[in-house]
């Protein structure tokens, strides 16, 4: 009898579980400013007109085009359980009911964003083709603020957000010479980890692009257009002021017309920068950033580094196994346009270009098979070359087009890791690992998403 009962209870049992389960899977929620449906975010009729003040771990939220307020994510983890912010595109909306073509070709514009907590990914899922040349107006998720903190990372009580990613996004500060002594584009204080930007624009503040303290763990920029911070006597600013970093990639960036101690990295307040790999990335001073046009004073601040990591009485911060591997560094003013590291070991500089550019100044570092042109050398390196005439060797010098029009000496194979530049071209499969950013040839594969076409609003 027993075992009657408990053949027939079973398969209920099991049905009940089943049916808990699927009750307990992610959702698809929709998010379009301007619903008129029941604004319960179940379709594109019925969707939520703003992002809901409390959001479901494991649920993805589609964001149609339009414009949304400020956003502070702060909802409770449950294990390593993500919450996604997606943009809505013609191609990936989740449901088709209730849905317009229109919603998803245009951009989601938000005021600034803070994020206390951890596992979150925001895709913008579309960027310009023409986003080295500073195109932003077709990622898919846009924030911009007026003043303060684009996004922050902790909330000022040691809370901060940890595992998180952000792709396609542009994040737009307050703007250059405006005077806002607290503008960044990004702002963490409590040593953030495992944060990735890959394919954003991180762009136009009054002091800093990233402003980053406690000891900043497994961070990644990559393939991200960064341009125009502001530095001054009054308002000292860097495009990254770090105090400490453990395994911090910046790689196979554009960066344009960032000024202060340092144009790329500056280790400051006392910390130590230990292992990071900066490779691939091109970084200039464009002509109108050297005409120094409508600048308070006329003047540029320039840079003192492109890579600055200080250590003296005052500012005793180290760095080591920091490897620099083909990038191109071109007509960068200041005190010193190379890699200055005071302290530390296992530094290394390699197979980079400075082109038209100051003195490189490379303390601490180990230098070789780097390439230069009007550009003092101080710390010279084996297999080194100086360019005396037919030098101008990039597609369009003045248009900041730094892919190569004809080969460079060979440089030196660095591994494996680096074997792959920013257009996905193999280092040195034509029998010669280029210096710089850009290998000479082709043959490479797509590294980002085709480009629809997308509506264009003012901005």
């Amino acid at each position: 009898m027993y075992m009657i009962k408990y053949f027939l209870i079973l398969p209920l049992l099991l049905a009940m579980l089943f049916l808990g389960a699927i009750s307990a899977e992610a959702a698809n929620r929709y998010v379009r400013a301007g619903a008129t449906g029941a604004n319960n975010g179940t379709d594109w009729t019925n969707a939520y007109t703003a992002l809901p003040s409390s959001l479901v771990r494991g649920d993805v939220y589609y964001i149609a085009d339009g414009t949304y307020a400020s956003y502070t994510f702060d909802d409770a983890v449950s294990d390593t359980t993500l919450i996604t912010i997606k943009k809505s595109t013609v191609a990936d909306h989740g449901t088709n009911t209730g849905w317009l073509d229109t919603y998803g070709d245009g951009q989601a514009i938000f005021g600034g964003w803070e994020i206390y907590t951890d596992y979150w990914v925001f895709d913008g899922q579309r960027r310009n083709s023409d986003w080295r040349a500073g195109g932003i107006n077709q990622y898919g998720i846009r924030i911009k603020v007026n003043g303060g903190k684009a996004i922050r990372l902790d909330n000022g009580s040691g809370t901060g957000g940890d595992n998180l990613t952000f792709q396609y996004v542009d994040v737009e500060g307050g703007g250059r010479d405006t005077g806002d002594s607290s503008s960044d584009v990004i702002y963490g204080l409590t040593g953030n980890s495992n944060i990735t930007f890959q394919f954003c624009a991180l762009h136009d503040s009054d002091r800093t692009i990233f402003l980053m303290r406690g000891n900043w763990e497994n961070l990644i920029i990559d393939h991200c257009y960064i341009a125009r911070n502001a530095s001054s006597p009054g308002n000292h600013g860097e495009m990254m002021s770090m105090t400490s970093a453990t395994n911090l990639r910046f790689s196979n960036n554009t960066v344009e017309d960032t000024e202060g101690t340092a144009g790329l990295i500056a280790g400051l307040n006392g910390g130590i920068w230990s292992g990071g790999q900066v490779y691939g990335n091109t970084l200039r001073y464009s002509p109108a950033y050297l005409a120094c046009t409508g600048r308070p004073g006329g003047a540029c601040e320039g840079m003192a580094a492109a890579i600055f990591v200080g250590h003296d009485a005052s500012n005793d911060n180290t760095g080591n196994n920091i490897l620099v591997y083909n990038n191109t560094f071109v007509n960068l003013t200041g005190v010193w346009s190379g890699i200055h590291i005071e302290a530390g070991f296992g530094n290394i500089v390699r197979n980079n270009i400075w082109y038209n550019c100051d003195r490189t100044g490379g303390t601490g570092t180990t230098n070789g098979q780097n390439w230069y042109f009007n550009t003092v050398n101080d710390t010279p390196g084996t297999g080194d070359q100086t360019c005396s005439s037919n030098c101008n060797i990039f597609t369009n010098l003045t248009g900041g087009d730094f892919h190569l029009t004809t080969a460079t000496n060979a440089g030196l194979n660095v591994g494996t890791a680096y074997y792959v530049d920013p257009d996905g071209v193999i280092r040195g499969s034509d029998g010669t690992w280029d210096r710089g950013a850009f290998e000479f040839g082709s043959g490479g594969v797509n590294i980002t998403r085709p480009v629809s076409p997308i509506k264009l609003r003012p901005q």
